[in-house]
Formats: C-alpha cells, structure tokens, sequence
C-alpha cells in the first residue's frame, strides 16, 4: 500500500505547524511515518521542499502551490506510478495502517473508498485509484479546491466510520484545544 500523509496546508486554526506537533516523543508527521512505513511506501506532500525533516518517506511537492488537498491526489497517484493510494492527513494523531488497509483494500472496483463518519465522509483518510488526478485537476482548473468536487466526480464506496476504532482514527486536532485535549 502507497501512504501519502498529507503535510501541505497552513495550519492556520492550530496557529502553528500541525506536523511539527509533539506526539509520542517525535513529531506528529515522523509518527505516522514510523507507523505506515511497514505497510509499504509513505511519501510526505508538502506546499514547499525541505520544509520538514523527516525519515523514512519520499517528499512530494504540490503540484498547485496553495491550492490544497486535491495536491495529494495528484502528486500521489503520480508518485505510485498510478497504482491507488491511501491519503492520511497529518492532523490524525490515531490514524490506523490497518484500518486505512482495509479501506485501501475495498477499494476494489471505485475510484475512491472512504469512510463515512459522524461528521460524513472523510476524504483526507481514504483510498484513491488511478481515474483520480484527471478528475482533480480539472476541479482546480475550474479554481475549485474542494475535495468534495473530486467526490462528486467520481465512483465512491463508503465505508462504516461510526465504530469505536474508526472514530478513534479520524479524531483529528485541528485547534490548539484539541491538541491540549489530546495531550
């Protein structure tokens, strides 16, 4: 499985750098770098080159400067030579390998597998397949950054994100509170 942890946004509500977050004695990236690496390739997409430092991935650069996540969808599907990819937000402290392996593996037959959660889907813990980056692009040409435009594009399966060990990956910290929280 090709993990693309995505560590380009602006963390503008947390107020600093998300991936540069203390968690488990490292960072919050090199955590999810040291937890999907045994499941095959991880590489990092990032707004601008050696903004971090981190071992044990690749580096990708957006490919849109400033135009957000629909990057990851596009410079990972490139990175993996067009084999799917799983996209991991940097701001999820408990992102599990072995869930995002089993959505990984269900995406058999879509373009995107998910999973639908309390809050609906959540598109930045999720699997994409190789019609993705034409569908991206053409959103970001339209100017149109949202994930939810590459969605409606798209072949779609939705997963259960409601049990115990879904919520537990997509708990994400977002603001200083739930980074205080989660300490």
């Amino acid at each position: 499985m090709h993990t693309v942890i995505l560590a380009g946004g602006q963390s503008r509500r947390m107020g600093r750098d998300k991936a540069r977050l203390p968690w488990g004695g490292e960072t919050l990236l090199q955590s999810l770098i040291d937890r999907f690496a045994p499941f095959g390739p991880v590489a990092v997409c990032v707004d601008r080159p050696g903004h971090f430092g981190f071992s044990g991935a690749s580096e990708l650069c957006d490919p849109y400067p400033g135009q957000g996540p629909l990057n990851g969808v596009i410079a990972g599907l490139r990175w993996s030579g067009g084999e799917p990819v799983f996209l991991c937000a940097v701001d999820l402290p408990f992102a599990d390998p072995t869930l995002a392996r089993t959505v990984f593996d269900a995406l058999d037959g879509c373009d995107v597998c998910l999973l639908q959660g309390d809050r609906g889907p959540e598109p930045l813990f999720a699997a994409y397949g190789p019609a993705c980056p034409e569908a991206a692009e053409t959103a970001l040409r339209q100017g149109r950054r949202s994930m939810r435009v590459l969605l409606d594009a798209v072949h779609v399966r939705h997963l259960d994100g409601t049990t115990p060990e879904a919520r537990r990956a997509l708990r994400n910290v977002n603001v200083p509170e739930d980074y205080a929280a989660l300490l």
